[in-house]
C-alpha cells in the first residue's frame, strides 16, 4: 500500500508540473501567426459549410490575426484555436476510406498531432483532415478538364501591405492553396511546411514595399516551377534599372556578347561581338546567378534559370565592373549602363540558323521547325521527306499554327498514349490520381497519332532546349513516342502541362503548374523535363555554329551506316 501511495504522488506531481508547464510556455509572435493561419486554412479547404463560401474567409483572418496579441501562452492559443472552431457551426462530416490507390505524397497533416493534448481541438481537427464533403467555391476542379481553377479568390478589399494581418493573408491564401491543391509540391527543393517559419517572420517584419514584394517573391520561388512568376517593377528595378547596350548569352560559366543594340554606345566601353565576359562585380557569373537571381525566380531547373543570364551585366547604378576576355588577352573595366537607349546600327554575331519553315539539307536529311509551319505545310514536308534519311524536328520556339496530332500522324504507326498525367482529386485536398479528364470518353486527349502503314520509319531527330516549355514540352512528348525519335539538346524548362492561376489578396496574380506530367512508363517530366538521349555540349567557340543542327545531323548520318 505504501509504495501504490507513492506511485500515485508521483504521476500527480508529474502531471501537474505539465499542466503547469503549459500554462506557463510562452509563444512566439511567429508560432501564434503559424498555428492560425494553418487552423484557418485547413477550415477553408475541408470544412463543408466553409468551402460553400458562406463566410468572408478573408475578414474571418484579419480579425483574429488582430485579436492574437493578447494571447501569450500556447495554452492560451489553444484555447483561442478551440473557441476559433467552435464558433463556427459544424458542418457535414464525412470520413474517408478509399485512400489506397490514390497519390499521397502531397499529404502533410503531422502538424495537427500538436494537439493531441487537447481533445477536443485534436479530435475535430483530425475529423476535418478526413472529411470529404467538401463544396468548390474557393477551389473547383470538376470541369471537364480537372484542372483546378481559383476563380473565387478576387482579392482582399483595402489590402495595405503596411497592415501586419493583411500581409499575412497574403502569405496564408497562397500557402495554404499550394499546401492542399498544387499536386506537384512534393518535388520542391525544400518541403513547403518547413519553410513556414521562415515565410510568416519575412511577412511579419516587412517595413517597406520593396520588401514586402521581396518576401512575396522568394516565397513563390520556393515552388520550383517554372510557370509561377510574380512580375514587380520595384524589383526589377532594384536590380536592373540600367542596363548595358548589349545583349548576352550564357555558354557554360561564361557571357558571350552577341548583339550590340548601338554602335556608337558599344565603341564608347570598347565593346565587341564575342566578347567573353567571365566575371562581373568581381564575382564569378554562376555565383551571381545562383545566389543573387536564383532566390528570386521559380524555376525547375538550370536550364530555365539560364535565360535570366543578361539580368548578371544590369545594375541599379550608372556603370559596372566586368572582366573581359578577347583572344588572349584579359580585360577589367568599368562598362557604362543605361535606362534607355536608343537601338541604332545594331548588330549581332553570324549565327547559323536554318530560316525556312522546310527544307532539305546535308545530304537528303529533311528538316522542319515547328515556330510557324502550318498543318498543309507539315504534309507537303513529309511528302517530300519520304525518301530522306532522317528528318529533324526543331521544337526550340513556339509553335503557333499545330498541334501534335498535325505531326504524329505522319510518324506513329498507331494511335498510343504518350503521357500520363497526375490529376488533383475532385474535392479531396492533398490527394491526386491518375485519373482521365471527363473528355476522354470523347477523344483522349493523352493519345496521338493513327494507324498508318506507311507512317515514316527512319530517324525522327528532335532537337529540344530551356526555351521548350509547358505545351511545347507535351507536344515534345507525343513526338517522342514516334519509334524511331531520338532527342537531342538540353534540359527543357520542366513545367509541363496547363497553368492554374491564383489571384492573391492584393490583387496580384501567380501561376503553377496544374497537373502532374510523366512518360507512359512513369518516369517523371515535370522539374526534369523532356527526356534527353544526347546532350548537346557548346562553348564559347561553337555555339554560334548550331551545335544541335550538327548533332541532329550528325546522329542520322551515323543510323544509315
Amino acid at each position: 500500500m505504501k509504495i501504490k501511495f507513492i506511485v500515485v504522488i508521483t504521476i500527480c506531481l508529474c502531471f501537474s508540473s505539465q499542466i503547469f508547464s503549459q500554462e506557463k510556455q510562452t509563444v512566439t509572435d511567429t508560432e501564434k501567426y503559424k498555428q492560425f493561419g494553418l487552423v484557418w486554412g485547413l477550415m477553408k479547404y475541408h470544412h463543408s459549410e466553409i468551402s460553400k463560401g458562406k463566410f468572408n474567409w478573408d475578414e474571418v483572418f484579419v480579425e483574429n490575426v488582430e485579436k492574437l496579441n493578447s494571447v501569450d501562452t500556447q495554452k492560451n492559443l489553444d484555447m483561442f484555436l478551440q473557441d476559433f472552431i467552435s464558433s463556427i457551426k459544424a458542418g457535414k462530416i464525412k470520413n474517408a476510406n478509399d485512400t489506397d490507390d490514390v497519390f499521397k505524397k502531397n499529404q502533410d497533416y503531422e502538424w495537427i498531432e500538436k494537439y493531441s493534448g487537447n481533445d477536443k481541438l485534436y479530435t475535430y481537427l483530425k475529423q476535418l483532415k478526413d472529411n470529404i464533403v467538401i463544396s468548390d467555391y474557393y477551389v473547383s476542379n470538376n470541369s471537364l478538364s480537372r484542372i483546378p481553377t481559383f476563380e473565387n479568390e478576387k482579392g482582399f478589399k483595402s489590402f495595405d501591405y503596411k497592415i501586419k494581418s493583411h500581409r499575412l493573408l497574403e502569405l496564408f491564401s497562397f500557402w495554404n492553396a499550394v499546401q492542399y491543391h498544387y499536386v506537384n509540391k512534393y518535388l520542391m527543393d525544400k518541403n513547403w511546411f518547413s519553410q513556414l517559419d521562415s515565410f510568416v517572420e519575412n511577412f511579419s517584419n516587412t517595413r517597406t514595399q520593396l520588401e514586402y514584394e521581396l518576401a512575396k517573391t522568394k516565397l513563390i520561388a520556393h515552388l520550383n516551377d517554372s510557370h509561377a512568376e510574380f512580375k514587380s517593377r520595384l524589383i526589377n528595378d532594384s536590380i536592373c534599372k540600367r542596363m548595358p547596350p548589349f545583349n548576352v548569352v550564357l555558354v557554360n560559366d561564361t557571357l558571350v556578347i552577341s548583339k550590340i543594340y548601338n554602335k556608337k554606345l558599344g565603341e564608347k566601353d570598347d565593346l565587341k561581338l564575342g566578347d567573353l565576359i567571365f566575371e562581373v562585380r568581381d564575382k564569378k557569373i554562376k555565383s551571381i546567378l545562383k545566389e543573387e537571381i536564383a532566390p528570386i525566380l521559380s524555376f525547375s531547373n538550370d536550364s530555365f534559370l539560364k535565360r535570366f543570364a543578361s539580368w548578371i551585366v544590369c545594375n541599379k547604378e550608372d556603370s559596372i565592373k566586368v572582366k573581359v576576355r578577347r583572344k588572349d588577352s584579359i580585360i577589367s573595366k568599368y562598362i557604362h549602363l543605361y535606362k534607355t537607349f536608343d537601338i541604332k546600327d545594331n548588330s549581332s554575331l553570324p549565327f547559323f540558323r536554318i530560316e525556312k519553315k522546310w527544307q532539305l539539307i546535308d545530304d537528303n536529311v529533311g528538316y522542319i521547325n515547328l515556330k510557324t509551319i502550318s498543318k498543309e505545310e507539315i504534309k507537303a514536308a513529309f511528302e517530300e521527306f519520304t525518301n530522306t534519311d532522317g528528318i529533324i524536328i526543331d521544337l526550340r520556339n513556339i509553335p503557333k499554327n499545330i498541334s501534335e496530332n498535325d505531326i504524329t500522324k505522319y510518324i506513329y504507326p498507331d494511335r498510343k498514349k504518350f503521357i500520363k498525367v497526375l490529376f488533383p482529386m475532385v474535392n479531396r485536398p492533398s490527394l491526386a490520381n491518375f485519373d482521365e479528364p471527363l473528355i476522354s470518353s470523347v477523344i483522349d486527349p493523352f493519345k496521338s497519332g493513327r494507324k498508318n502503314s506507311k507512317y515514316y520509319n527512319k530517324k525522327i531527330i528532335l532537337l529540344v532546349n530551356g526555351f521548350t516549355q509547358s505545351w511545347m514540352e507535351f507536344m515534345g512528348m507525343a513526338i517522342q513516342a514516334s519509334p524511331n525519335c531520338i532527342t537531342a539538346g538540353e534540359n527543357t524548362s520542366g513545367a509541363v502541362m496547363n497553368v492554374a492561376v491564383f489571384k492573391m489578396p492584393d490583387g496580384t496574380e501567380t501561376n503553377f503548374t496544374s497537373v502532374g506530367a510523366f512518360y507512359p512508363d512513369g518516369t517523371g517530366a515535370q522539374r526534369k523535363g523532356l527526356k534527353i538521349d544526347y546532350l548537346v555540349k557548346e562553348n564559347t567557340s561553337n555555339f554560334n555554329q548550331d551545335q544541335y543542327m550538327i548533332k541532329g545531323i550528325e546522329l542520322i548520318k551515323s543510323a544509315k551506316k
